[in-house]
């Protein structure tokens, strides 16, 4: 029988665990709740009471009673994680939910990232919703957020209906879904791409998927970079074609919207030794929403990408530090990796007469990468723009090159 874990305070959550737990139980399988309230008491009984849990973090209910919200929270969302990875490692759950307001959706959440893509994992949530940044919730994680839409306090028609839902779809994943990442020893090939690098990385993987390459695209904002680093490390991906480093300029600006926590980019095939092509694409611009506007953004200059975010031009100064910083990464690198340069354009709309336009700024990278890059590292530059077809060929014949240097 397929065990459900679920997460949540039944100090305060009860009425809702409880529903939770009989249509679980009515859909044929079987709920496991693990209380993790910091509450004076607790009116239900846990299958896992917070004294369990607190025991796999090494610490004592007396010993929480004595600290403060701050760290009885700490406290209990590092238990948590221990309890949830250790039945996750035991075979012992098939699939997590988690459900509860911020305080519950920030230690559950931090227990769900722990298990590994692919493992159900749901998370009914009152603060999925708004302006919240869902890295809050998910991280780098598959993990499903369901917003709540009314409190976590009793039942009603409307806790009752999506409640239901979240349980269906945690049933609809343990029953259907629930499979691991498995490349059964094949090479995956990272390719990293967004809207304005779109149709060369696209038509780069095309080729390489000709040549009966497996490719896996990773889009650079949001978690796309993060995710890609992570499973790189884990062995998923053995070669990476990294043409669009737009997280870079993200890091650059203190990590703006979407694309907080992106700091680690390049590093993991460099630190890997995995093959790895380069092309500092999209790193010419800064993508913002309007209560994120630079002082100075009129003089930058900018165009709207869409009603919500614009594309903010960078200056040169700023282009550059972001190139040395790519450089020192890519020189940490103990595997075959190569750097290619479109001298036309790093994006859409860079062509001459258009406002990302910049060929003097271009040919400053290319001295900063022919006179910073260490010497094992091949570094080409091509009198193209990043949208031509003829540079996507480009893209996907070094790349292959690189592989088959390897031996791959």
């Amino acid at each position: 029988m397929a065990v459900i874990a679920v997460i949540a305070c039944c100090d305060t959550k009860y009425h809702e665990i409880l529903f939770v737990k009989e249509k679980i139980q009515a859909a044929g399988m079987q709920p496991l709740i693990l209380d993790i309230s910091t509450g004076p008491e607790v009116p239900i009984r846990a299958d896992i009471s917070r004294e369990q849990v607190l025991t796999m973090g090494g610490y004592t209910w007396e010993q929480v009673c004595t600290m403060d919200k701050s760290g009885a929270i700490s406290a209990m969302t590092d238990s948590i994680c221990r309890m949830i990875f250790q039945l996750y490692e035991k075979k012992e759950i098939d699939g997590v939910i988690g459900m509860g307001g911020l305080q519950n959706t920030v230690v559950c959440s931090a227990a769900l990232r722990l298990l590994p893509i692919g493992f159900p994992k749901l998370i009914c949530s009152t603060i999925a919703s708004g302006f919240r940044y869902f890295d809050t919730v998910v991280g780098d994680k598959d993990i499903v957020v369901l917003p709540s839409i009314v409190d976590f306090a009793g039942m009603n028609p409307i806790s009752e209906a999506v409640l239901g839902n979240a349980v269906g779809a945690m049933i609809g994943m343990v029953s259907c879904g629930g499979a691991l990442i498995e490349t059964r020893g094949e090479c995956y090939i990272a390719a990293t791409l967004m809207g304005i690098t779109n149709d060369t990385v696209m038509q780069a993987a095309n080729e390489l998927t000709e040549k009966g390459r497996r490719t896996i695209s990773f889009h650079s904002t949001g978690i796309g970079g993060s995710v890609m680093e992570d499973l790189i490390r884990k062995g998923v991906i053995g070669a990476v074609m990294d043409l669009s480093l737009h997280e870079m300029t993200a890091e650059y600006f203190g990590g703006y919207g979407y694309s907080k926590g992106a700091d680690h980019r390049l590093c993991a095939a460099a630190q890997m030794g995995i093959p790895a092509l380069i092309c500092p694409g999209g790193i010419d611009f800064a993508c913002l929403r309007p209560d994120e506007l630079f002082e100075d953004t009129k003089e930058r200059g900018y165009v709207w990408h869409n009603k919500n975010l614009t594309h903010t031009r960078l200056y040169e100064h700023e282009i550059l530090e972001i190139t040395k910083t790519i450089v020192s990464r890519l020189n940490q690198s103990k595997g075959k990796t190569e750097v290619i340069l479109p001298l036309g354009g790093l994006r859409t709309l860079s062509r001459p007469g258009e406002i990302f336009h910049k060929p003097d700024t271009i040919r400053k990278m290319r001295r900063i990468f022919e006179e910073e890059l260490k010497p094992e590292i091949i570094f080409k530059a091509y009198d193209l723009n990043f949208c031509d077809p003829e540079f996507a060929h480009i893209c996907a014949e070094e790349m292959e090159g690189l592989l088959k240097a390897e031996g791959m």
